[in-house]
């Protein structure tokens, strides 16, 4: 592919997968895993998608792709997920980042792929690469001994399945749900089993194999829940779960879900490290506070198309706008984009208008969901214009529910 110095940054071969992930796990601060424990990379990852920086024949550096379908405002638009992305720490600081990253985009752009997107082990870091936090998280722990559910229980049927079962019931529901909700992501078939369904005793933290809850309502299954326990004892139980995910595809299921979670013998403590930022659990509480939430940044996004990428979304309000894109790191997209929007169609091409807006392409990303408003990011000098220009592009780009990424890849 292309070199750095003395390093070379290519495409590796099956053989090189094991070293690769060594690589990837040391560069983390981990440990290989045992034998029976490894993860499957080829699971979930195209191996001609994973690319490796070589000193000799050293791994020094990690990065890959994943294919996925990205839910996005009225559809899905193909993404190449940005992942596993390492550099030793004896060679940091050389720019074998920047240029796999630059190798990276290449090779998505070369797919046709309009968009990547990661999670950023550090936020400082991918912004200068055309990124923007797309999504964000909210991290809850409840106090179950002190929560109390306004009104009656809804009429559902909730029961544990064993793993089998669970794959066969729980990957509709899932599709149910991420059809609807943009920043999710479908899953293969592989992915369920490397990922949603992986449960190795190395992994657990101290806490159980996964449990799976079902609820059913009277057309069949409506939601679930996997989640782990942890036995913990002070003067009182102090038991905690641990959501590992949660996904109704009716309001009513997701209640009855939260209800059971919350009331489980002798573990009062419930944690979700990953729930959406516009989940109802806290309006369905008599208090409130007792669902503490910290909001965090999840996906990034990057617009690697951008006609294509805006053209390919649905929009709330109709109007038009010209938007002033600066891309730094892909000059090519520099330039005036004209975006026409209905309620039923969109249309983005460049234009040699004046801009009505003025961004760079991270600030693009950040808005591309409709999880962030572009008049929050100009009073944060992401943006620049005129008050009823940004006022527009709020209603355009805004869309319910909230963009939501369940899970890091």
């Amino acid at each position: 592919m292309s070199s750095i110095g003395n390093v070379e940054i290519r495409t590796i071969t099956a053989a090189e997968l094991p070293a690769f992930a060594r690589q990837l796990t040391r560069a983390f601060g981990g440990d290989p895993l045992p034998k029976e424990d490894e993860y499957d990379f080829r699971k979930v990852l195209d191996l001609d998608r994973v690319f490796a920086a070589f000193d000799g024949d050293q791994i020094v550096g990690t990065c890959a792709a994943t294919s996925l379908d990205l839910t996005v405002p009225g559809g899905v638009m193909p993404m190449g997920g940005t992942t596993m992305i390492s550099v030793q720490p004896t060679h940091r600081r050389r720019g074998i980042l920047r240029a796999m990253m630059r190798e990276h985009i290449e090779e998505v752009r070369g797919r046709g792929e309009a968009l990547a997107g990661l999670w950023c082990s550090e936020s400082s870091i991918y912004g200068q690469f055309g990124f923007g936090s797309a999504a964000e998280l909210c991290e809850m722990n409840a106090n179950a001994d002190k929560v109390d559910f306004l009104g009656e229980p809804p009429e559902r049927k909730l029961r544990s399945v064993e793993p089998d079962e669970a794959r066969k019931i729980f990957p509709a529901v899932y599709e149910r749900v991420s059809a609807e909700r943009p920043g999710m992501f479908g899953r293969s078939a592989g992915w369920w089993q490397a990922n949603t369904f992986r449960d190795v005793e190395s992994e657990r933290e101290g806490r159980s194999a996964k449990r799976f809850l079902l609820c059913e309502g009277a057309s069949g299954a409506e939601g679930y829940a996997i989640y782990q326990q942890r036995e913990k004892w002070t003067d009182f139980p102090a038991g905690e779960i641990h959501v590992v995910e949660l996904f109704g595809a009716t309001s009513e299921a997701r209640e009855a879900l939260w209800r059971m979670l919350m009331n489980i013998d002798l573990f009062p403590s419930v944690t979700f490290w990953n729930m959406a930022v516009d989940d109802e659990l806290a309006w369905r509480v008599a208090e409130p506070r007792r669902v503490q939430r910290k909001i965090m940044d999840s996906l990034w996004l990057r617009l690697l198309d951008i006609p294509r990428a805006l053209s390919g979304r649905a929009y709330s309000a109709s109007g038009r706008c010209v938007l002033g894109i600066r891309d730094p790191f892909l000059p090519e997209n520099d330039g005036n984009y004209e975006l026409i929007t209905s309620v039923d169609a969109a249309e983005c091409q460049r234009t040699q208008s004046e801009p009505d807006i003025q961004c760079e392409v991270d600030a693009l990303g950040s808005l591309f969901l409709g999880g962030h408003r572009a008049t929050t990011l100009a009073r944060g000098g992401r943006i620049a214009g005129e008050r009823e220009s940004l006022e527009l592009l709020d209603r355009m780009f805004a869309w319910s529910p909230l963009p939501w990424c369940p899970e890091v890849f």
